[in-house]
């Protein structure tokens, strides 16, 4: 049964993170429950007065954060979140704060180099197939104009499943679904989109060759670029430093 949930438009022009703020929103305040399904895009698009594609990607979002699961034919349903699936569920209101984006992207930067040296170690076959085969969705989504983003963040969740720490694993799920939840503006930068998918290919040229230092090193150098995508309300994020 739909959920009878209203929502109120968004006034800001770059909505996806409004679009999935307002969504968190209702689901933290218990609105939206386990099972309740949203909207169609088309009534989602209507009542938040957005376009398809801000509804998309604050529904990948969202997606990133195991709060959603989009049922082909059925629709799109809210999820129960398991409690390794949702990493410290009260920074969400705190990620209006610069500050708390800089925290958030020099623990990626201690956390995510050690742990790309460590899957040029453990990773298998099936572990590089499927970053590979993620990398081409992203391709094809760049080349149709589609909202990226969360194959981009996907990208560093399966480099550190292959890992084999499920430890690492969880903490990694969880900071880039708060990064995502905060929002990116790849625009910022002159064609980062697709220096993005370069620097990706890049980092699993260098897993698949077992050259740890190499990938440890273009993803530290992938971090730092990476950081002022992020939506910080039109102030830039401070530079992390290179031996953060």
């Amino acid at each position: 049964m739909l959920s009878e949930t209203k929502f109120s438009p968004i006034q800001r022009t770059t909505a996806a993170q409004a679009v999935a703020n307002q969504i968190l929103g209702e689901i933290r305040r218990g609105v939206l429950r386990p099972g309740a399904q949203l909207p169609t895009e088309r009534d989602l698009m209507q009542q938040l007065n957005v376009g398809r594609s801000s509804v998309r990607e604050a529904l990948q979002i969202l997606a990133t954060l195991n709060l959603v699961d989009s049922r082909p034919g059925s629709g799109t349903f809210i999820r129960q979140p398991q409690a390794a699936e949702v990493f410290r569920p009260e920074l969400f209101g705190l990620l209006i704060a610069n500050s708390a984006a800089l925290e958030l992207m020099e623990a990626r930067l201690m956390v995510e180099p050690a742990a790309v040296r460590l899957a040029c170690v453990r990773a298998t076959a099936e572990d590089l197939d499927g970053i590979a085969a993620l990398l081409g969705q992203h391709e094809r989504a760049l080349q149709a104009n589609e909202p990226a983003n969360a194959f981009a963040a996907e990208f560093h969740v399966l480099l550190a499943k292959a890992a084999h720490n499920q430890i690492v694993a969880g903490f990694m799920e969880s900071i880039i679904g708060l990064l995502m939840a905060r929002g990116r503006k790849v625009e910022r930068m002159a064609g980062y989109a697709r220096t993005e998918i370069e620097e990706h290919l890049a980092i699993l040229h260098h897993v698949r060759d077992q050259d740890g230092e190499a990938a440890a090193a273009a993803m530290r150098a992938y971090i730092i670029d990476a950081a002022q995508t992020y939506d910080t309300d039109g102030a830039p994020l401070p530079p992390l430093s290179v031996n953060a």
